[in-house]
């Protein structure tokens, strides 16, 4: 330890790599110390860090991945990997250089021990101070007093029956290929482009939807993404949203909305599940329309099939439903998702069993079932409206 601190006494290179590494891990055990104490003060931490640091720290990056049509966060990691993997290969031929003709091989490992571990802790530091904090932030229901009870099966059947119709009314006016699958002619940049526009329609009925929104990007390694199984990324070391574009078309604009409810704080995903299907709902766009009310029904089916079969199949012999049409879109989602599993089954594993521990190490206790209870939310904003819009009496 004694010559790992004494290696950066040398030069003024050494010098500049010491003061960066102090700093950042300055910063990261500080901001640690924070996230740590946070805890249980989600008023706080919403009026001080939420509504005022977060965005203010997150909108020059915004800002900079607002000027160009690709995903700037993933071209950062595709140089930081071929820089870090160059000055690793380096390092370590110094090293055996060093350590072979000049006895020096000391000096080499300490150069990429300081290199590795400085890179590191910026990316720890990053992780904290750009986002993870929302975590101990007060929830969507707590902002917006949205009050979530135990559901009866009545109500969700009614749930799933307004959700099946308002998806059909919307698939309707929407193109289907030769299969009869959902499709849509723009580019996948120009359809994401579109996804802030519900926002602004959903912050007037819920003012904490407001706020500084750049559209997410089509992932340039969207199909590493589909063998991870993951539809859309917020990375917080870099607040970029990055939206996989293999996954169906119609699946994609709700998965952007979800991504931008993280831009604005909101880290539950159940909780930017609701706010994903709100936003696409608001928006004019019909695929957003469609894409809000066909996700939305497919969590509440999910949910009624494993409390009631028979309910279950009765929402899907629903006359109002395009029960067909929906389900080809189903059909062909999963068949997607099928085949990258199939693909990469221990990369699949790997990446859920990787967010469900990151999930719950920042307090999910149900990891990536959390996902699914955006349920409940949908029932608690809908169920004064529920018996009415589906006698047809409210639209």
């Amino acid at each position: 330890m004694k010559k790992f601190f004494e290696f950066f006494k040398k030069n003024r290179v050494r010098k500049i790599l010491a003061a960066v590494l102090g700093f950042s891990l300055i910063r990261l055990l500080a901001s640690f110390a924070v996230y740590l104490l946070a805890a249980g003060h989600g008023s706080f931490v919403r009026s001080v860090y939420t509504e005022k640091i977060f965005p203010v720290i997150t909108s020059p990056m915004k800002f900079v991945a607002s000027l160009f049509p690709f995903s700037v966060g993933e071209v950062l990691l595709i140089a930081a990997a071929v820089l870090a993997l160059s000055g690793l290969v380096f390092c370590f031929a110094r090293w055996i250089y060093l350590g072979v003709r000049k006895k020096k091989g000391t000096k080499g490992f300490l150069r990429l021990l300081a290199v590795v571990l400085t890179v590191g802790i910026l990316v720890g530091g990053n992780f904290f101070v750009y986002g993870a904090l929302n975590y101990r932030s007060l929830t969507f229901k707590e902002v917006t007093g949205i009050e979530v009870t135990p559901a009866k099966t009545d109500e969700l059947e009614q749930l799933c029956l307004y959700l099946g119709r308002k998806a059909t009314k919307a698939r309707s006016v929407l193109t289907e290929n030769d299969e009869g699958v959902i499709c849509d002619a723009r580019s996948d940049y120009d359809i994401l482009k579109a996804s802030t526009k519900g926002f602004a329609t959903a912050s007037k009925e819920f003012p904490c939807l407001k706020g500084y929104l750049v559209a997410p990007k089509p992932a340039i390694f969207s199909e590493m993404m589909a063998c991870e199984q993951i539809a859309g990324i917020f990375p917080i070391v870099y607040t970029e949203s990055i939206v996989n574009v293999i996954a169906p078309v119609y699946d994609t604009p709700f998965t952007a909305c979800h991504e931008l409810a993280h831009q604005l704080g909101f880290a539950q995903e159940d909780e930017a599940n609701f706010i994903g299907f709100i936003a696409a709902i608001a928006n004019d766009d019909p695929l957003y329309v469609y894409s809000g009310y066909y996700n939305g029904f497919s969590y509440a089916m999910n949910k009624l099939r494993s409390y009631d079969q028979d309910k279950w199949a009765a929402v899907w012999s629903d006359p109002d439903i395009d029960s067909e049409g929906i389900s080809r879109d189903m059909r062909h989602a999963n068949s997607i998702w099928d085949a990258y599993k199939k693909k990469a089954p221990v990369i699949s594993r790997i990446s859920e069993a990787v967010n469900d521990t990151y999930l719950k190490a920042n307090d999910i206790k149900d990891g990536t079932y959390s996902y699914g209870r955006m349920v409940d939310l949908m029932l608690a904003y809908y169920r004064s409206k529920l018996p009415a819009a589906v006698s047809g009496s409210e639209d």
